[in-house]
């Protein structure tokens, strides 16, 4: 859910920049911002890693070009399932780069039609940055989002994609709650949308994620004891907390 809520806006945003790791509901989001709100999305998927508002990065600093106009949506995703989302299909990798050593040393990158989720559990690259495995992207990205020096809390609320799936009427309600304009004073909001966000055969549709993401067991459904054990030791437990992703069953808090 976004937090923390303020009692009452003290300024309205005109633009809003929606981050997040890829699968993490970021061009539904945008879709729905545009639909209900008078408000321009700074970036969207056609934003390239070259531009300082890429969406998926882990940034160290306020993202240059952010002004103080412009509401800063922070997208996460159980890490569980992102991982699986990340894998569904060779293409959802997207920017995600794993490789292995050969004999020699050299790096030697796995072909794009081989990547399966074993291989989020090895070492690769993302944004020019070299991580021992995708836990550690997740760690990286998700605690840039809680660091008042990247994303001041006076314009930025950091949003579960559950949330967003399971409690839409709450969520957008709150984000209005933060400041941005309805498009149609007075008018009933807009019920979300039904289709995939971009129309891929690997993404799900809106009754398909809810089923999928309701289902305590899809969550470590095919992870090994070892990756299962892996994540265990490597997601920062802090970050678990405050998402409510942590203990044993982490769905309850999204669908009860």
């Amino acid at each position: 859910r976004p937090s923390p809520r303020p009692p009452r806006p003290r300024k309205t945003f005109k633009k809003a920049l929606v981050m997040g790791l890829y699968h993490s509901c970021t061009n539904a989001v945008q879709k729905e911002l545009e639909k209900r709100f008078d408000i321009t999305v700074a970036n969207d998927w056609h934003t390239g890693k070259e531009g300082s508002l890429w969406k998926h990065r882990a940034n160290g600093g306020p993202p240059a070009g952010l002004d103080a106009e412009t509401l800063v949506i922070l997208m996460v995703k159980e890490p569980h399932f992102w991982l699986k989302s990340c894998s569904r299909e060779p293409r959802n990798f997207f920017e995600l780069q794993p490789f292995s050593e050969n004999d020699q040393g050299r790096r030697e990158d796995i072909p794009e039609k081989s990547k399966t989720l074993e291989h989020l559990f090895m070492a690769l690259e993302h944004d020019a940055i070299i991580y021992p495995d995708a836990i550690c992207l997740w760690n990286d990205v998700v605690r840039s989002y809680f660091n008042d020096a990247v994303y001041s809390e006076s314009q930025a609320v950091v949003v579960r994609s559950e949330d967003f799936l399971f409690r839409f009427r709450e969520v957008m309600d709150e984000l209005a709650a933060w400041g941005l304009v309805e498009r149609e004073p007075g008018a009933t909001p807009p019920e979300p949308s039904a289709d995939r966000a971009k129309g891929h055969f690997e993404c799900r549709t809106r009754n398909q994620a809810l089923e999928f993401y309701a289902r305590a067991e899809n969550r470590t459904l095919k992870f090994s004891a070892e990756q299962l054990a892996q994540l265990s030791r490597g997601l920062d437990p802090e970050l678990l907390r405050r998402l409510a992703y942590d203990g044993a069953d982490p769905v309850v808090s999204w669908v009860v």
